[in-house]
């Protein structure tokens, strides 16, 4: 079994488990824009949902950009750790516009399947960090 997840859409994180292309069971929540953390309870619940637990994943598949700096850290943190705990393959993709969470399964899916080895999901930002300088110290 599969995980697909992407906490990157404005408000809802969107996560599918699934064997194959043609059986995907999806789960997707609503969220405020500070409760991104909460993706390790919807992971646990949709797991609950189907009767598996984490060690059942053969391979994960995340979005890993463009989007905010603090929700691909987010979703990458959780992805990286749980598929290093489990010496599991991870998949980062990035979205392009007008993608959906299905084309982003299917673009992934024989990539995914191949893959045997844990290797991190880096970050795909889409553009230069904005930063600043503190105005109040300068």
């Amino acid at each position: 079994m599969f995980l697909f997840i992407n906490s990157l859409q404005e408000n809802k994180i969107s996560l599918a488990l699934f064997k194959d292309l043609n059986h995907i069971q999806w789960l997707e929540e609503s969220v405020k824009n500070k409760s991104r953390e909460n993706i390790l309870i919807i992971l646990d619940k949709i797991l609950k949902q189907n009767k598996k637990r984490a060690k059942d994943l053969k391979g994960i598949i995340v979005v890993n950009g463009p989007g905010s700096f603090v929700g691909i850290r987010i979703a990458l943190s959780v992805v990286n750790a749980l598929a290093w705990a489990l010496s599991i393959p991870a998949k980062g993709i990035p979205v392009s516009s007008g993608m959906t969470n299905e084309d982003l399964i299917k673009k992934s899916w024989s990539q995914i399947v191949k893959s045997k080895k844990y290797k991190a999901v880096e970050p795909f930002y889409g553009q230069e960090p904005h930063i600043t300088i503190n105005k109040k110290k300068a």
